[in-house]
């Protein structure tokens, strides 16, 4: 009897016709891929240089100028994206990032999933409870933060109600970087998902294709 061979075989080959059953499906539209690539390199600018211009290096050799610079630059970018990837959701009409009652409740198997405590995840939508927390808490503190943000660099010239109601520039900023670390604690677990959970997903965030596997016979 031939040995099974138990070692992962690459993923692409895994993708040929015949390796992988199923039926290829469109899993991420073009508009969906250009969000969330364009994000991804304009928040990683945000959160470098706003750590830099917060408490600058003594190595790194770029002045503070040129990093607000880099900073406003990538904060714009990505508020640019954020508005194609509303103005996308809306005109598909996709309700995938606004989690559900349904979610909430099936949250607590998911975390066991995760905890290595069940074999299996819930059912899920095209993202699953966990997914769909993380991704809409991103937008709505983005868009915090980049309100305050806004309100910090006029001075009190404009937005001055923004001040007013944190409690002052000092809660202004202490929020901002509250923000700041769960951004630097939540994506590293996103990318790690991302690589070993479901290769598929990630395939699918590039060809925008995903092989979606056959049901399974009884």
């Amino acid at each position: 009897m031939k040995k099974k061979n138990n070692l992962r075989k690459p993923f692409f080959e895994e993708l040929q016709q015949g390796n992988v059953e199923g039926e290829i499906i469109l899993f991420q539209p073009l508009w969906v891929r250009i969000f969330h690539w364009g994000f991804a390199l304009s928040l990683t600018g945000i959160l470098l240089s706003g750590l830099e211009l917060h408490k600058p290096a003594k190595f790194f050799a770029v002045s503070y100028g040129d990093m607000f610079k880099i900073h406003v630059i990538s904060s714009w970018f990505a508020l640019g994206f954020v508005a194609l990837r509303c103005a996308d959701a809306i005109l598909r009409r996709d309700q995938s990032l606004i989690p559900k009652l349904r979610d909430l409740k099936l949250f607590p198997k998911l975390l066991a999933y995760y905890l290595f405590l069940r074999t299996a995840p819930p059912p899920n939508r095209k993202y699953n409870g966990g997914q769909s927390l993380v991704y809409s808490s991103w937008l709505l503190l983005f868009l915090i933060a980049s309100l305050l943000g806004l309100s910090s660099y006029w001075q009190g010239e404009h937005l001055i109600w923004v001040w007013r109601l944190v409690g002052g520039f000092q809660r202004l900023r202490w929020i901002k970087f509250m923000i700041t670390i769960y951004f630097l604690a939540t994506i590293p677990l996103h990318i790690y998902l991302s690589m070993t959970e479901n290769l598929s997903h990630l395939q699918a965030m590039v060809s925008g294709y995903e092989r979606k596997p056959p049901p399974k016979k009884s």
